[in-house]
């Protein structure tokens, strides 16, 4: 049995749109140090259960957690605070910032908040300041960009950006990082260094929870999958047990192999 706690907690969440259930009485848990793979075919509810976990939408109704902490309320930078952080399905980044300055952005929770400090640049805000720029260069080797950190972000190649994208995530100190659709137009060359990549930040400690469609990322890194359809559960296990469940080959129309 496994005796790891879950670290995130979502108990019955519900949310629609128009009259439409995006999200529909949802529960699941993600154990503190897995990978946890959501998966379900397009228009399933996969993107929006993420922007509730972040803060970014309020449920209709249940309850996320945190640990022992209720963020189902939360501000999206109070949610960030608690230790949760995100990339997205489409790449977002400032056209005139380099890597460096875009990965320094995730140290504002730690550094900004309070400007007269920053514009006198007091000893303690220059203190934080040096911290972060230190932990950025660490992240930056750490995910293979310290060389391109003058660059501009948005002219690198789509796979870096995506480094780049979880570069800033990760400069938030996340606890519990969410990725969603995180290879989605990458050749298999990127894919498979990307994964590396996943692999060793999970080893530092973070929870990893990941919205994916390639079956072999998912089959390959995720401890748990959680299936979805219709914004509901339908089913749950490790890979071995999901991608041949028969209920989740219905849900993909029927073919014979998942091909999320």
């Amino acid at each position: 049995m496994n005796s790891k706690a879950a670290i995130l907690t979502v108990d019955q969440l519900s949310k629609s749109f128009g009259g439409v259930k995006a999200v529909n009485n949802l529960s699941f848990s993600v154990t503190q140090n897995n990978i946890h793979a959501i998966i379900g075919p397009n228009g399933a509810g996969k993107s929006t259960l993420f922007n509730l976990i972040t803060g970014v939408i309020s449920p209709d109704q249940g309850k996320i957690r945190l640990l022992n902490n209720d963020i189902t309320s939360l501000r999206p930078d109070k949610i960030a605070q608690h230790g949760v952080s995100r990339t997205f399905q489409n790449i977002r980044l400032f056209p005139d910032m380099t890597v460096f300055e875009t990965a320094f952005i995730g140290t504002y929770l730690f550094t900004g908040g309070k400007l007269l400090p920053a514009i006198l640049r007091t000893k303690e805000f220059r203190k934080k300041e040096r911290q972060a720029k230190e932990r950025i260069e660490e992240i930056l080797q750490f995910v293979g960009l310290w060389e391109m950190r003058n660059e501009y972000a948005a002219k690198l190649s789509y796979g870096n950006q995506r480094r780049v994208e979880i570069a800033r995530a990760l400069a938030t100190n996340p606890s519990l990082l969410l990725l969603d659709e995180p290879t989605a137009g990458m050749n298999q060359k990127e894919t498979k260094e990307l994964m590396q990549l996943f692999t060793q930040v999970n080893k530092q400690g973070i929870t990893i929870l990941i919205i994916a469609h390639d079956m072999h990322l998912v089959n390959t890194l995720s401890d748990q999958i959680t299936v979805i359809n219709f914004g509901e559960k339908l089913v749950e296990g490790p890979p071995e047990v999901i991608h041949n469940h028969p209920a989740v080959m219905e849900a993909y129309m029927g073919r014979a192999e998942v091909n999320a």
